[in-house]
C-alpha cells in the first residue's frame, strides 16, 4: 500500500517507463505534470465511486434564503464534498427528489437533513491498496500523452484503469453494508418506542 502521494506518482511513472521522483517540486517535466494533475485525479477517482474510506455523513445546515423556483428548502455542502451517496430525512427516509446546484442541495424536505457522501480524502495513508492502484492506473493514464506522445499508450492505460476501477469498486462494495445515516436520536426515539 502506498504511503504518499510521491509513491502514487511514482507507481504511475513507472508504468510509463518514466524515471522515479523525489518530490512534486523537483524540477523534472514528470514532477511538474504530476504536481499539477495529482488533485484532479485524486478526486476523479473518488467520485467515481463511494470509496469506503472517502464516506462520511453530515447533517447539512438549511440556508437562509428559499430557493427561488421549483423547491423549497436549500441545504449548504461540506467543504469537503464529492458526490452525494444518500440523502435521509429528520424521520428517517430515503429523500428521492432532489438536486445539486452551486455546492447546495435542493429540495422540499424541511430541517434537519443528512447525507452520506464521499468526501475530498486528502490523505493516502488512508487508501486501501486497490484504491492506490486505480489512482497509479488513472493519474498514469493522464500523464502517458504528455510524458511519451503516445496515444496508443494512453489509452492501454486509460483500458488498465477502468480495469482497476472496476475490481476495486467490486472488492470495495463486498466489505460490508454502509452504515445507515438514520440520526441517532430519531433510531433511539424509534427504539424506545417498541
Amino acid at each position: 500500500m502506498a504511503n504518499s502521494v510521491i509513491e502514487i506518482c511514482n507507481n504511475a511513472l513507472l508504468d510509463l517507463g518514466e524515471d522515479a521522483i523525489m518530490s512534486l517540486g523537483d524540477e523534472s517535466k514528470a514532477a511538474g505534470l504530476c504536481n499539477h494533475r495529482w488533485p484532479a485525479v485524486r478526486d476523479a477517482v473518488l467520485r467515481a465511486h463511494p470509496w469506503n474510506c472517502a464516506t462520511a455523513q453530515a447533517e447539512l445546515a438549511a440556508g437562509a434564503a428559499t430557493p427561488l423556483w421549483k423547491w423549497e428548502c436549500r441545504y449548504m455542502l461540506p467543504v469537503d464534498f464529492l458526490r452525494i451517496v444518500r440523502i435521509v430525512g429528520g424521520g428517517g427516509s430515503q429523500i428521492q427528489d432532489w438536486e445539486i446546484q452551486g455546492g447546495v442541495v435542493l429540495c422540499n424536505e424541511e430541517a434537519p437533513i443528512y447525507i452520506a457522501y464521499v468526501r475530498r480524502e486528502t490523505d493516502p495513508r488512508r487508501y486501501d491498496a486497490l484504491l492506490d492502484e486505480t489512482l497509479a492506473a488513472r493519474l498514469a493514464a493522464t500523464l502517458a500523452y504528455p510524458l511519451t506522445g503516445s496515444t496508443a499508450l494512453a489509452q492501454s492505460c486509460w483500458n488498465l484503469y477502468q480495469d482497476k476501477l472496476n475490481e476495486a469498486r467490486g472488492v470495495d462494495a463486498r466489505e460490508g453494508v454502509p452504515e445507515s445515516i438514520t440520526p441517532t436520536n430519531w433510531l433511539g426515539a424509534k427504539m424506545g418506542s417498541r
